[in-house]
């Protein structure tokens, strides 16, 4: 879910790094390929990756409106959960903002002594760090109604879920942390894309299944 203020700056961060890959673009001869430097030397990689930043950016805009309109109450509830995923928004926010900043100033030949390797590590390990946080919180949560029947729960079903949930974004988290520290460069996106595909499918099984189970509550 997504507040007022959170929103605003992640609009501001996504209309930013919009600009500045249409910046970057104009500024080349061959609007397919951005120039690079890499470790090995100088490359191309092609232009649509400035424009990766922005676009998860708008994802996280997008699933925190839908957050907003699938949670129908009480009110006290939804903003103690707003209040409490600012963290990750805004952190994750931030990241592809310097993520965009980093891609841009390497293809301008600055910032040549920041090793690509290091900072794709550095990013992966604040995400995970960011989500074994927010896993923390995620028991905690109140429970909230929602506008689609199907996917309320009553309370005993809510508190079983969310403990689940904390449990499983604190191992993401945790994955995600000794990818950054052990995997290969090439193996962490893959793996880190598997471990939110594992994530996802296992919360939606558990939540089948709760749906199924009987309630000790009358």
């Amino acid at each position: 879910m997504i507040d007022r203020k959170a929103l605003g700056i992640l609009i501001l961060f996504c209309l930013a790094t919009t600009a500045a890959a249409i910046w970057r673009l104009s500024l080349l001869a061959d609007w397919t390929q951005l120039p690079i430097v890499t470790p090995s030397g100088p490359g191309t990689r092609n232009s649509l990756v400035l424009f990766v930043p922005p676009l998860s950016l708008l994802f996280m805009i997008a699933i925190g409106l839908v957050m907003n309109w699938l949670f129908s109450g009480p009110d006290e509830a939804i903003q103690a959960r707003q209040r409490r995923s600012r963290l990750l928004l805004l952190g994750s926010g931030v990241m592809a903002a310097l993520a965009q900043a980093f891609v841009i100033s390497r293809s301008l030949h600055h910032g040549l002594w920041l090793n690509p390797e290091t900072v794709a590590r550095a990013v992966v390990g604040v995400g995970g760090i960011l989500t074994m946080i927010y896993g923390n919180v995620v028991p905690k949560l109140p429970t909230v109604s929602k506008r689609i029947a199907a996917l309320n729960l009553d309370p005993w079903q809510s508190a079983r879920s969310r403990r689940l949930a904390g449990w499983m974004t604190v191992g993401l988290g945790l994955a995600m942390i000794n990818a950054a520290v052990l995997l290969p460069l090439r193996a962490m996106a893959p793996t880190t894309l598997a471990l939110c595909a594992v994530y996802y499918g296992t919360f939606i099984w558990h939540f089948a299944r709760l749906k199924r189970e009987p309630s000790p509550l009358p």
